[in-house]
């Protein structure tokens, strides 16, 4: 520790430690005596109270005259004043006989020793507590206690001690003083020097020490200042060089880094290559500044791509390539490959034309790799259940196509799988239910599948499964029965749980197809055959589908165009009041004219328009046409102020918010009251969507329009749901109609029938009504309203405005 202070410190500090050596000795010297002196005082002090006290109750005590000598010792009291604080005289018995002084004292403390009353040894009060033993009256021993104040003497003490303290640290004080300027009028020039060395050990080259006076101290600095100066000159120098060199190394890592690359420089002949940091980096292991070999990199390569790498190097080595550019996977620190790229360059001897050195550098390309793998995945799989896509499935049937064009046994199948109902998930449980369903049809799928099929989902909810290597249809069809099997096994999404149910389309293919879409087309016509049979879950394509579907489109398309150039026209036929023969209304149905001898009917182009989603603007172009006859007629004075015309209106026309206000526009625009219009809806739409029709059907005849039911009597809950529908008529299907001659029961059943909607205030009309047998019939049950062939045909607009212009229309002829 003292070797590291200063010389003057040193000094100083060796002169006080003498100083307070002595100094303490003397004081130590001085309180022993003066400690002895204040004892042998309190000593005298305790002794002369004592014998006061011992004459004073001598005096009084044997005569028992307590009183005197209490007021005897309150004055003596009052006259010591710092001396004799309080007397107290206690008998054998304990009780206190006197009591003088410290009124507020109850409570005699405890006497203090005699032998250890010395002040030099310090005292825990101001205050000596003495016990003596006195005579009292008939010779009875007590005891007398008295305090004396010791505070005077020791407050001397405390006084002298103080100036003696005072004394030393003076002298203490003035001789660091003393010793200090001595000591820095001898070591200043020293301290210089030693500032002087600690800048220039800090960078201070421009330090320099002042030159003051001859003496050896004043030569040493001017040397310093020499020594620095030559320092300085050649420290800037190398500072200058260093700057140079450090510029130029960053310029060069800020590249290399920039270009994400790892140098390595190898010395052939030696077999030794030198690796930069960054090398060492991209394979996440610490720097390594020792020298590797030829064989350092190839030992990380994977094992797949050594070879190639070193046949590559090779042929550069031999200048059969201008440069070295391998893309390969490398080892990494972690264990796992990632992609780099590396590039290199030979230096060739000009005498030997040999390979001597080789310089290059690798580059991580990692990131872009698995970018590239992902887009290309991305672009070959679904994105939601990872099976191949439309586009990677139509690649493996196109090879098994070419793979069955060589061999000529070849068998395989393609599997259309189409989920039943599967917007009524998305609709009732959320999109997010619908995903699950279909990763969970997707997982079942791949777990079927054999060891060469291929799965994939190649739309919404339709999946497809390549069969390679078949032996016959049986085996396709028998893999198909299967899955729907574990297909329909529970699926639980969200709380929920379904059972999916699937439609399978089967196209058989063998050499000579020339393209995979063809097949797939196939099995898709398989499956939409499969989804309009009420039985055949399972469809094998047959050459007829596909004619059937040309056709199809080809409707599909001449649909779209009469729709566009309204060509489709609305027929009118009679609704005749039973009772009197009077035509009350017309039903409007819509027919399809075309110049062709071929004519398309209602039962096929009404369905496609379902299909298609066009039956709304079908529906709203019969009503429009029905309100343009039903306007014209009126004009003419034909039928009265109470002809009406019914128009039929699509389950699907339902879902639309804003029906009641188009329909009613529509009637709207022809100056027609909306009770001139009548809307037909089929029972087996009240069946399915009740809750719809409710709704629907409540706007409409909030608006003042009629509300028919067709058909009824063919759905499942006729009677359950016919108190709650809002509607004003019902129409008997013509399955009752057509038997009721023959059929008793069934002629109960109508009468029942009619009997309960006149019951609930509604009005009856029987469809299909062809004999007058029928007519007779009906009129006896108390049916309303007849419509059938009977009286007309559905006819065109001319034939039913003859028909109202006869004297007595509707009466059967």
């Amino acid at each position: 520790m003292l070797s590291h202070l200063s010389i003057r410190v040193r000094l100083l500090l060796a002169s006080t430690v003498v100083q307070v050596v002595m100094l303490t000795l003397l004081l130590t010297n001085s309180g022993r005596l003066m400690n002895e002196a204040t004892s042998a005082s309190l000593n005298t002090l305790i002794a002369q109270n004592a014998a006061i006290l011992n004459v004073v109750t001598a005096t009084f005590v044997p005569q028992g005259r307590y009183t005197d000598l209490q007021d005897t010792l309150g004055e003596l009291l009052n006259e010591t004043n710092e001396g004799l604080i309080y007397v107290r005289i206690v008998d054998a018995a304990g009780k206190t006989r006197v009591r003088a002084g410290l009124p507020e004292m109850h409570l005699l403390p405890p006497p203090d020793d005699a032998s250890v009353l010395n002040l030099g040894a310090g005292m825990a009060h101001n205050l000596i507590h003495v016990r003596r033993p006195v005579l009292l009256e008939r010779n009875q021993v007590g005891f007398v206690q008295f305090g004396v104040s010791v505070s005077a003497l020791t407050l001397a003490k405390q006084q002298i001690l103080s100036q003696g303290i005072a004394i030393a640290s003076a002298e203490v004080l003035l001789t660091l003083l003393l010793l200090g300027a001595v000591g820095y009028l001898m070591t200043r020039n020293l301290g210089r020097l030693l500032r002087g060395s600690q800048a220039i050990a800090a960078g201070q080259l421009s330090h320099r020490l002042p030159e003051r006076g001859k003496d050896e101290l004043a030569q040493l600095c001017q040397h310093f200042n020499r020594m620095a100066s030559a320092l300085q000159s050649r420290i800037q120098e190398l500072e200058a060089t260093a700057r140079q060199l450090a510029n130029s190394e960053e310029r060069y890592a800020l590249a290399t880094r920039a270009a994400n690359d790892g140098l390595w420089d190898w010395d052939i002949p030696n077999d030794k290559t030198y690796f930069a940091p960054r090398f060492f980096e991209i394979l996440g292991l610490p720097p390594n500044k020792s020298a590797g070999n030829s064989d350092t990199l190839l030992n990380h390569l994977h094992p797949d791509d050594r070879e190639p790498f070193r046949l590559r190097l090779i042929a550069h080595l031999k200048r059969e390539s201008t440069q070295l550019m391998v893309e390969h996977r490398i080892l990494h620190a972690d264990g796992s490959y990632r992609w780099i790229l590396t590039c290199g360059m030979a230096v060739y001897d000009t005498k030997t034309g040999r390979a001597i050195r080789m310089a290059g550098s690798i580059s991580d390309i990692h990131l872009r790799k698995r970018a590239e793998d992902q887009l290309l995945h991305d672009a070959l799989h679904d994105g939601l259940t990872g099976l191949a896509n439309r586009a990677l499935f139509a690649e493996h049937l196109q090879n098994t196509l070419r793979h069955a064009d060589r061999a000529t046994d070849s068998l395989f199948a393609v599997l259309h799988i189409n989920i039943e109902r599967f917007h009524v998930v998305n609709d009732s449980l959320g999109y997010s239910a619908g995903d699950d369903l279909l990763r969970l049809v997707a997982a079942r799928i791949r777990t079927l599948a054999r060891p060469g099929d291929v799965v994939g989902r190649i739309g919404g909810d339709q999946f497809a499964v390549l069969l390679n290597d078949i032996t016959d249809a049986s085996e396709a069809i028998r893999f198909s029965e299967n899955l729907q099997t574990r297909l329909a096994e529970t699926a639980d999404l969200n709380g929920h749980s379904l059972y999916p149910k699937t439609r399978i389309g089967v196209a058989l293919g063998s050499g000579g197809f020339q393209n995979a879409e063809d097949l797939m087309r196939d099995a898709d016509n398989a499956m939409q055959r499969s989804r309009r049979s009420a039985e055949n879950t399972i469809t094998v394509f047959q050459s007829a589908m596909h004619q059937q579907v040309m056709r199809d489109l080809q409707l599909e398309s001449q649909l779209r165009c009469a729709l566009r150039d309204k060509h489709l026209v609305a027929h009118f036929q009679p609704i005749v009041d039973l009772a009197n023969g009077r035509t009350t209304g017309f039903e409007a149905l819509v027919r399809w004219p075309q110049a062709s001898a071929r004519r398309i009917g209602p039962d096929v182009f009404i369905p496609l328009a379902e299909s298609l989603d066009l039956v709304h603007e079908l529906g709203m172009q019969m009503l429009d046409q029905s309100c343009a006859r039903l306007k014209s007629w009126r004009e003419l004075g034909l039928g009265g102020e109470n002809l009406s015309i019914s128009v039929n209106l699509s389950a699907r026309q339902l879902m639309l918010p804003d029906l009641a206000d188009q329909v009613v526009a529509c009637i709207d625009g022809y100056g027609l009251p909306p009770s001139a219009l009548k809307l037909e809806i089929t029972e087996g739409t009240l069946v399915t969507r009740k809750e719809l029709a409710i709704s629907q059907l409540g706007k409409l005849r909030a608006k003042g329009l009629k509300i028919l039911i067709d058909d009824f009597g063919t759905g499942y809950s006729s009677l359950s749901y016919l108190h709650s529908i809002p509607c004003d008529t019902i129409k008997l299907d013509g399955s009752f109609i057509r038997e009721i001659e023959r059929d008793t029961r069934l002629r109960a059943i109508v009468g029942a029938s009619i009997h309960l909607a006149h019951e609930l205030g509604m009005s009856v009309v029987a469809e299909c009504v062809e004999t007058q047998a029928q007519a007779d019939i009906l009129r006896e049950l108390a049916c309303d309203f007849g419509q059938g062939f009977l009286f007309a045909p559905a006819e065109p607009e001319s034939r039913a405005r003859q028909w109202l212009e006869k004297p007595l229309s509707g009466s059967p002829t």
